[in-house]
């Protein structure tokens, strides 16, 4: 990756352990970090795909950046995205759950027109122009409704997944609480059917 390419082309000074322990260890947290996501884009186009299709539905100026470089690029699209945690937590949810995904998306958008409509109420209040003011404000209130909705929706969703696994969680221990004894005895039969290896 570009960035690590210029490591160690400076002649380095002789340094107690204080000194460069820091930064080696840095730098194998650094890539322990961005490499397997980086090199999972080199390797292939799939999941390359996969991270355009995201921001196209995130915001399509994305789209056509991300794609731009992406094919001018390979490599810093690579490296974008591998410091790009929201877009690769985005794909994974993509493909994990997508109703879940889809709400996200939704939630992400509210947000950025929350942050586009207060910029331009702002603005208006600067500009003394007290009527585009109170229009834009009443708008935000709106947006910041829903916004706190769409919120809502999401964490209910995690609460559902929650109770879901909590359930199967409790069947699993039914079962086994039910097969504990039968367990044990198919256990106690196989360890005495065993062969122990002469001792030398």
């Amino acid at each position: 990756m570009r960035f690590l390419k210029h490591l160690g082309t400076e002649r380095p000074r002789r340094a107690g352990h204080r000194q460069w322990l820091p930064m080696v260890v840095g730098a194998a947290m650094l890539l322990a970090f961005v490499a397997p996501a980086a090199d999972e884009l080199l390797r292939g186009n799939a999941f390359a795909e996969e991270v355009l299709v995201v921001a196209e539905d995130l915001d399509p100026r994305l789209s056509e950046r991300l794609r731009s470089l992406h094919d001018s690029d390979p490599e810093g699209f690579a490296e974008r995205i591998a410091a790009s945690t929201q877009l690769r937590a985005l794909v994974d949810m993509r493909r994990e759950d997508r109703r879940a995904y889809d709400m996200k998306i939704l939630e992400l958008k509210t947000d950025a027109k929350v942050r586009t409509i207060a910029a331009t109420v702002r603005q208006a209040r600067v500009d003394g122009d007290d009527a585009a003011f109170a229009s834009g404000r009443e708008e935000l209130r709106m947006q910041l409704r829903i916004q706190a909705g769409m919120r809502l929706a999401n964490r209910l969703l995690q609460i559902e997944r929650m109770e879901d696994m909590v359930e199967q969680l409790r069947e699993r221990y039914d079962r086994e609480v039910a097969e504990a004894e039968a367990d044990v005895e198919v256990r106690l039969q196989n360890l005495l059917e065993m062969t122990d290896e002469p001792a030398e």
